[in-house]
């Protein structure tokens, strides 16, 4: 048996000719790049543990490539579906609370302000769920007529109330009686419409983006050229 010391390379005699090549002489210069062993003018190395090996499939992966492959597993249409969908219900539900405190919002600056007709609110029933209880009540001036059929009192109700209860209340138009000294619901109210405000930028701005650049490309093509 021979010694070659440049890079501890051991050699030794050429086997029989017939002997066969086995899969593993092949595949370890791939899979192990260390000091190896020659037989017969082919390289032989040492077995690769189970950790060193690649996924099965794969083969020999460059790391980069292997990197970006696993990286993609996970399906990332499915995480897009998800994104659209969140996107979809933040927009309604900023909608349903910007259109809420507009329509709201107007008459409570009014209270605020301490504006509107000076009257009562009759209670005329209560609708009851499983959570709570919500008043109904109609809107009547001083002089006995009815302003308002079918209105809710937007302030503490005293305790005791039944139907047919009487609470002094200014209407300053809409769905809503205010108490007479005023109210801050108007404050509340323009909260909601900010918050409502960046839900709905926060679910849109990208296909607005999307959809502009797209005009814009079009707009390009679609111009003469010069």
């Amino acid at each position: 048996m021979e010694f070659c010391r440049a890079g501890d390379v051991h050699h030794r005699a050429a086997a029989p000719a017939d002997e066969p090549v086995r899969p593993g002489d092949l595949a370890g210069p791939l899979l192990n790049p260390g000091p190896a062993r020659h037989r017969a003018g082919r390289p032989i190395v040492e077995s690769v543990s189970a950790d060193e090996r690649p996924p099965p499939g794969l083969g020999p992966v460059p790391p980069d490539a292997a990197g970006a492959a696993y990286r993609g597993l996970g399906g990332g249409p499915r995480r897009r579906n998800s994104t659209v969908l969140v996107r979809a219900m933040v927009a309604v539900l900023a909608v349903i609370l910007l259109f809420g405190s507009l329509t709201h919002l107007a008459p409570a600056v009014r209270a605020g302000l301490r504006e509107g007709m000076r009257g009562y609110w009759v209670v005329t029933g209560r609708n009851c769920s499983r959570k709570a209880c919500l008043w109904i009540g109609k809107f009547v001036l001083p002089n006995g007529h009815t302003q308002a059929a079918s209105v809710q009192y937007a302030g503490q109700i005293p305790a005791g109330v039944h139907v047919g209860s009487r609470i002094a209340g200014l209407y300053p138009g809409g769905g809503l009686v205010f108490p007479v000294t005023g109210s801050d619901l108007w404050i509340s109210l323009v909260v909601a419409i900010a918050l409502a405000l960046l839900g709905l930028y926060w679910a849109s701005h990208r296909f607005v983006v999307d959809f502009l650049r797209q005009r814009a490309d079009s707009a390009r093509l679609a111009a003469p050229l010069r």
